[in-house]
């Protein structure tokens, strides 16, 4: 029998429709909760978003109520609605998507819910406040309003959402790990609970946050490119695609070395990333043509020699048979079907494991009358809901970083630990030029403590610099494990076991701490030595494989998605593992793969292939059921991005624009779906972008504009939400900067604060925590140990 799962024990109410909620609930599922959702008499609505499955469910709903049971119930009826109510109040958790109006209409607000333990968690396309509220989204919406379609793509070409259903799959992530926070706080803090608001629009942002920065330090628009090459994605070999994505000088050596290009292996001026860069145009070409000669996986084996970071883009098809994948045990045996395989977890938990239950959801007897409401206490705590833990962090790039800047969002003390001799690659080099628009401010002294990479994924930390490969750094650090809550790297899975960190030394000084690994192929299985980041991750996958326009090859995201994905779903593993510590007194171990992470971002497109044998297709901005369903250009060249989700849709569409037959049914339109796109296009063509769009809104239908980085600076919905605010940084001055996706309604959210300056805590947090004196820390410094700037 299986070891329970963390939040084993917890009961959970889903009564959500949409694939954000789901997938939320679904990861509450996975991890020991009890989750029964509710299934509508004429069918669940995540069934009408396809491909149907031979047994007539859809591979998304197939994927998403996995290890979970349900019941049948009508809402809007008195009896449904009192049998919902007592589901409710006899849970930890509800999920709901429901926006404030339809909420209140149904009167199923939390004030109506009165059960002061709850923890009721808004999933929603804009959130439930703020000039958005009301209005429908979907992920096609979201890409455009969160700034990714405008960097996904080509710029010939319409800006495109990610693939399949990511930008709900990463708010339902989002969410998972906020409502584990609450329920921390909640066993803090007297057993309240309270209301969490998890906007896709602001998860999304988030995840957009270095696009935001670097708009502003260049003073540059960020721009989908004119074509692709091996700087923005996957490129053609001789039989497939594949992604070389180099940052660091020795990649760039070893590489050039390896594909008989000498010359470019030995000038160092192409050691410095922003050199490469600004100088492409002299590379590409020559690097591109020796790549094409070879096979995708002899170009891979023969570069993770070298250790440099690249990637194949693989297919849903050959991830299902890839060696390493199955080394690992990513891929589990179907429950009722023991011939076939089912997507695995995104992380492991060494202790309270993953586990698949069921596929087949099961159904749970209703309760038969609501339970009496109980008196809601009139406050709770104010404080953050991960308020007096801690982080000892050694995260650099995104995914680690991003993964702890989500939990200092959530109130976490995190004090990340750099190196002064081998800076954080999102810092640059001390070499780095000083971003443009950094130029004339007087106090951007350092373009190490200026880049805007790293001060945009580094909110409300503290950073601390110790040399590990030194025995004086090495003992210092390890003084710091007892004062941890939790670790978390994201290094290759050798490092810290080089430096004898592994979790069993970890363990011995601090039985209690969460130790999180996020590496690129996980530290067991045949790739676990090979490097990766989120531009060689996204082809790995298979995100590649399913992101482009339906004529084109394989691309990757605009900004190395992937991270963000990685750092989502390890924030929720943190947060579980420590609410699991808070109950045991046993810390443990979390292997996050980020090949993995991602791939379980693409599970309904597994299960479509492993139920019918067919791989689905690169489909741009095109949904499997709806028509239409895209991005279209007005008449002073912007975008706007709007669906036909329903009859109702496409009866509303039909009164705006001409020549659209109101008789087609959903099937007819996608079967006439060039022709009606062709239509829209026109009438779009015709008409500015906020002309149309007001009235494709007025109509009551899905629609939203397609923002830039620089548009998302002064985005309304996202002021008014604080999502995006203003923040000081002490070298780099005040900018617009995505802050917090989070929303609660008791617990505190901490004030933001600037990406710290590298080493700028260091005295402050060796003195209070290992009672460092000032004389012992000069000393460090002095030995380029600890401090800042570069070494002397």
């Amino acid at each position: 029998m299986a070891s329970p799962g963390p939040l084993d024990g917890l009961r959970v109410v889903d009564w959500s429709t949409t694939a954000a909620a789901s997938m939320c609930s679904r990861l509450l599922a996975d991890f020991g909760a009890g989750v029964t959702f509710i299934a509508p008499a004429d069918g669940h609505p995540l069934d009408s978003l396809g491909p149907r499955l031979p047994g007539g469910r859809s591979a998304i709903a197939t994927y998403l109520f996995a290890n979970k049971s349900f019941v049948t119930l009508d809402p809007d009826s008195d009896v449904g609605r009192e049998q919902l109510l007592a589901l409710a109040r006899s849970a930890d958790v509800v999920v709901s998507d429901l926006p404030p109006s339809l909420l209140a209409s149904r009167g199923l607000e939390y004030a109506t819910l009165a059960s002061p333990r709850l923890v009721m968690a808004h999933v929603t396309p804009h959130g439930m406040f703020g000039p958005l509220a009301e209005v429908r989204g979907n992920d096609l919406t979201t890409a455009a309003r969160s700034g990714w379609a405008s960097i996904n793509g080509l710029a010939s070409r319409p800006p495109l959402k990610p693939s399949g259903w990511n930008s709900s799959y990463c708010a339902g992530a989002s969410a998972y790990a906020a409502i584990v926070a609450a329920l921390i706080s909640r066993n803090r803090d007297a057993g309240y609970g309270q209301e969490i608001d998890i906007a896709a629009t602001d998860v999304m942002a988030s995840t957009f946050a270095p696009g935001l920065l670097r708009v502003q330090y260049t003073g540059q628009p960020f721009l989908r490119p004119s074509h692709a090459d091996m700087t923005t994605g996957p490129v053609p070999v001789a039989d497939g695609h594949f992604a070389l994505t180099i940052s660091r000088a020795h990649f760039w050596r070893e590489a050039m070395n390896l594909l008989d290009l000498p010359d470019l292996a030995e000038d160092r001026r192409w050691d410095e990333s922003w050199f490469r860069q600004k100088h492409k145009d002299l590379y590409i070409d020559r690097v591109q043509e020796r790549m094409a000669t070879w096979n995708r996986m002899d170009l891979f084996d023969e570069l993770a020699v070298r250790r440099v970071i690249a990637g194949p883009v693989l297919t849903v098809e050959e991830l299902t048979s890839n060696e390493h994948l199955h080394g690992r045990g990513f891929w589990v045996q179907h429950p009722g079907e023991p011939s076939r395989i089912f997507p695995g977890a995104p992380y492991r938990m060494s202790r309270t494991p993953w586990s698949l239950r069921n596929v087949q959801p099961e159904p749970t007897e209703l309760p038969s009358a609501a339970l009496p409401p109980p008196v809601i206490p009139a406050t709770g705590s104010r404080t953050a809901p991960l308020a007096g833990l801690r982080g000892i962090v050694l995260t650099q790039a995104w995914a680690g970083t991003y993964c702890t800047e989500l939990l200092a969002f959530l109130g976490a003390d995190v004090i990340q630990v750099e190196v002064r001799k081998r800076l954080d690659s999102w810092r640059g080099s001390f070499d780095t030029p000083m971003p443009a628009a950094l130029a004339d401010v007087t106090t951007a002294e350092h373009s190490w403590n200026c880049n805007a990479l790293y001060n945009s994924v580094n909110l409300n930390k503290r950073c601390i610099t110790l040399d590990l490969q030194d025995p004086a750094g090495l003992e210092t650090f390890k003084q710091l494990i007892p004062h941890a809550d939790f670790v978390a790297e994201n290094f290759s899975p050798r490092v810290l076991g080089n430096f004898g960190l592994e979790y069993a030394e970890m363990q011995k000084l601090n039985p209690r701490v969460v130790v999180c690994s996020l590496s690129a192929y996980g530290h067991t299985g045949p790739w676990s030595n090979v490097p990766g980041i989120g531009g060689t991750i996204e082809p790995t996958s298979g995100m590649s494989s399913l992101l482009g326009y339906s004529d084109g090859p394989p691309m990757n995201s605009g900004q190395m998605y992937p991270d963000a994905v990685a750092g989502t779903l390890a924030a929720g593993a943190i947060a579980a593992a420590i609410y699991e510590r808070n109950r045991s007194g046993e810390g443990q171990y979390i292997d996050l793969s980020m090949q993995e992470a991602n791939l379980t971002f693409l599970g309904d497109a597994v299960v479509e292939y492993m139920e019918t044998g067919q791989m689905r297709a690169r489909m741009g901005n095109r949904h499997p059921a709806f028509a239409p369903h895209g991005m279209y250009e007005s008449s002073e060249g912007s975008w706007l991005a709007f669906a036909c989700e329903s009859e109702a849709d496409w009866l509303s569409l039909c009164r705006l624009v001409p020549d659209l037959d109101s008789s087609l049914d959903q099937p007819a339109r996608k079967a006439q779906e060039d022709a009606i796109d062709a239509a829209v296009a026109h009438w779009v063509s015709s008409r500015t972008r906020n002309d149309a769009l007001a009235a494709l809104l007025g109509a009551g239908l899905p629609a939203a504009p397609v923002l830039d980085a620089a548009d998302l600076a002064s985005d309304e919905n996202l002021r008014r939400r604080n999502v995006v605010v203003d923040v000081t940084h002490p070298e780099a001055g005040t900018w617009a900067q995505v802050a917090s996706p989070f929303h609660f309604s008791v617990s505190a959210s901490p004030a933001i604060t600037a990406a710290p300056r590298l080493g700028a805590h260091g005295f402050e947090v060796l003195h209070d925590l290992v009672a460092m004196t000032r004389e012992q820390y000069d000393d460090l410094v002095r030995r380029n140990i600890s401090g800042e700037g570069p070494p002397s």
